[in-house]
């Protein structure tokens, strides 16, 4: 009922302005060691109240947590979720190449989970409106793709 009355609280506030609420960030470090059950049954409990409550037109929520691994691409595990391994692969072999070539499957694996790690189990929560402006202004591949990169000129190390 708490999580609910934030989100009414957020809708109703409105995006801007000094009362405005862009998300909220519901944090559960309960589940901090338990990323097969966050990502799996509680994520998807969570997406499923928002369908029941007829709230995809206001909000939609994203899956962050200190474990997060990304899906191989064998199962989608839901909306919400990063990228599945393959579909990262392609945006790296189209618009990286050389750094795809140099990239194992797990590597790939860990620059998609890396946009994903929290200290501690996260859902976003956003405004709908948020998102689909943010799909309408980023070329999704490139994004992913270079933010790939980004985390191995850093010098990632597992």
């Amino acid at each position: 009922a708490d999580t609910w009355a934030a989100i009414f609280d957020m809708v109703e506030a409105g995006p801007s302005g000094r009362q405005g609420i862009s998300s909220i960030l519901l944090s559960a470090p309960e589940f901090d060691d338990n990323f097969s059950l966050w990502a799996g049954p509680i994520f998807a409990m969570l997406e499923a109240n928002v369908g029941a409550a007829n709230a995809e037109p206001l909000v939609g929520i994203v899956c962050f947590h200190p474990q997060y691994k990304t899906p191989d691409g064998k199962s989608w595990p839901g909306f919400g979720h990063m990228h599945s391994v393959p579909r990262l692969r392609k945006w790296l072999d189209d618009r990286q190449e050389e750094l795809s070539s140099r990239l194992s499957t797990d590597e790939v694996a860990a620059g998609g989970a890396y946009q994903r790690r929290t200290p501690h189990a996260t859902i976003n929560v956003l405004r709908a409106e948020q998102l689909e402006a943010a799909e309408g202004r980023r070329e999704t591949a490139d994004l992913y793709a270079t933010n790939v990169r980004q985390l191995y000129e850093a010098g990632y190390e597992e």
